[in-house]
C-alpha cells in the first residue's frame, strides 16, 4: 500500500461520513412526510429549496471524489497532506450536516430554514472547490495523446461553458433572496454540473 493510498482511505471515510450524512437527510424528510400525512405529527413543508441545495451538494462532493482520484499518481505523502484532507473534507462534512433541520419541530418550513443557512454553505462550498481546483493543479497528471487531441479539436468547449455557468450561477444564488429565483438557479447549477461532467465523459476525458 502506497502512502497515497493511506491518505485516499482517510479522505474516502471523512467524505463518506460527509454524503451519508447529506443523503440521510432524504431519509429523514420522507420520514417526517409520511408521519404528517399519517395524521402522527406536525405538518412540515419540505418544499424545493432544501432537496435541491442537498442535490447540489452531494454532486459538488462527488466531483471532489473524482478530482482526487485524479491526483492518486501525484500527490505527496505528508503530514501537510492529511492534515489539508481532513480540512476540505471535514468542512464539507460541517456544510452536509447543516443542509437538512435536525429538528424539524422548530423548522415546519424548510424553505424558512434555507433561507438562513444557505449563503453559508454556498459560499463554503465554492471556497473549498476553488481552493482544490488550485491546491492540485500541480499534481494533477498529464493528458495523453489521445486527451490533448480532444482538447485542441474543441471537445471541452461545452464542458467548460457548462462549469463556468455553474460557478456563476452558485455566485449569483449567494447574494439572490428571492425562492423562486433560488429554485430556477439550483435547478440549472445542477443542470450545468451534468452537462459539463456528461461531455467529459462522452469525449473519454477520464483520470488515468
Amino acid at each position: 500500500m502506497t502512502g497515497f493510498d493511506f491518505a485516499f482511505a482517510l479522505f474516502s471515510l471523512v467524505l463518506g461520513l460527509a454524503l451519508a450524512e447529506n443523503i440521510g437527510g432524504f431519509a429523514r424528510a420522507m420520514r417526517l412526510a409520511a408521519r404528517a400525512r399519517a395524521g402522527k405529527g406536525p405538518g412540515v413543508r419540505i418544499g424545493f429549496l432544501t432537496p435541491l441545495l442537498a442535490v447540489l451538494i452531494t454532486m459538488s462532493q462527488l466531483s471532489l471524489w473524482h478530482q482526487g482520484y485524479a491526483v492518486r499518481n501525484g500527490l505527496p505523502f505528508s503530514y501537510l497532506t492529511l492534515l489539508a484532507i481532513v480540512a476540505v473534507v471535514g468542512t464539507y462534512y460541517l456544510f452536509s450536516s447543516l443542509v437538512w433541520p435536525h429538528d424539524p419541530e422548530e423548522w415546519p418550513d424548510f424553505d424558512e430554514y434555507y433561507d438562513q443557512h444557505n449563503r453559508l454553505i454556498l459560499s463554503g462550498v465554492l471556497a473549498i472547490n476553488v481552493f482544490v481546483t488550485v491546491a492540485i493543479d500541480p499534481y494533477t497528471s498529464p493528458n495523453t495523446a489521445a486527451q490533448e487531441a480532444i482538447i485542441e479539436a474543441g471537445g471541452l468547449d461545452l464542458a467548460g461553458i457548462a462549469m463556468i455557468t455553474a460557478l456563476l450561477l452558485i455566485i449569483a444564488l449567494i447574494f439572490v433572496k428571492n425562492r423562486r429565483l433560488n429554485v430556477i438557479g439550483l435547478t440549472l447549477v445542477i443542470l450545468s454540473i451534468l452537462t459539463g461532467a456528461s461531455s467529459i465523459a462522452l469525449n473519454g476525458l477520464t483520470p488515468v
